[in-house]
């Protein structure tokens, strides 16, 4: 996109310290087993999902974002821990309870300025979804990465990088609306299904279970 005196366009992001945003309340620990099908999709997807607001200011907006990822990650536990390898050699998750990672962002434009929000280029996409300095492998970066970019038009970004490990497209759209549920104050609609007791261990063969 060009500006009208005939430059191109940059988008420019200035970001906050990164902090971490553990469950509000205690959760159980101890390892979280994948599947087999999980060990080969341990890469990171970044999405972005915007709200613009034209009567409504945006100063809240990461602090209610915030303080509801703390509360859904009491149901979405696993997400609060770090991912290590098994005593087999195995991708396995350590329900440490330590917390995802959580940055507020300011942007030095409008929404309608980056242009087609649905096809982001990789250059603006960066922008907005934060990423670990230094990370040399997947078991550096948190399971949940989430970052809050305001715009200058009162709209904002959220802007995510969740490993594929933890949850195919169907669960991670059902944890993106249940983080929505609870920021309303609206009880999940749909809760996970976190079991991995030994009347479950038939999903470590191939199935998901989210």
């Amino acid at each position: 996109m060009a500006e009208s005196n005939g430059k191109a366009f940059e988008l420019n992001v200035k970001q906050g310290e990164p902090t971490l945003v553990p469950p509000v309340e205690e959760t159980q620990k101890g390892l979280y087993f994948l599947s087999n099908l999980d060990q080969n999709i341990a890469v990171i997807v970044r999405t972005i999902y915007c709200f613009k607001s034209e009567e409504m200011g945006n100063e809240r907006a990461a602090n209610i974002i915030k303080e509801a990822l703390a509360k859904v990650l009491v149901h979405y536990y696993p997400l609060a821990g770090r991912l290590t390898i098994s005593s087999e050699g195995k991708l396995i998750v350590d329900c440490t309870g330590d917390g995802a990672i959580f940055v507020e962002a300011e942007a030095n434009c409008t929404l309608e300025d980056i242009g087609d929000t649905t096809k982001p280029d990789p250059v603006t996409l960066g922008k907005l979804v934060y990423d670990i300095p230094g990370a040399k492998n997947i078991l550096e970066i948190p399971p949940l990465v989430a970052q809050v970019t305001t715009f200058k038009c009162g709209g904002f970004v959220l802007g995510l990088g969740i490993n594929h490990c933890m949850f195919d497209g169907l669960g991670a759209m059902e944890f993106i609306n249940a983080w929505g549920e609870t920021a309303r104050g609206l009880p999940l609609k749909v809760p996970p299904f976190l079991d991995r007791s030994p009347s479950a261990l038939i999903l470590r063969s191939s199935n998901k279970s989210r």
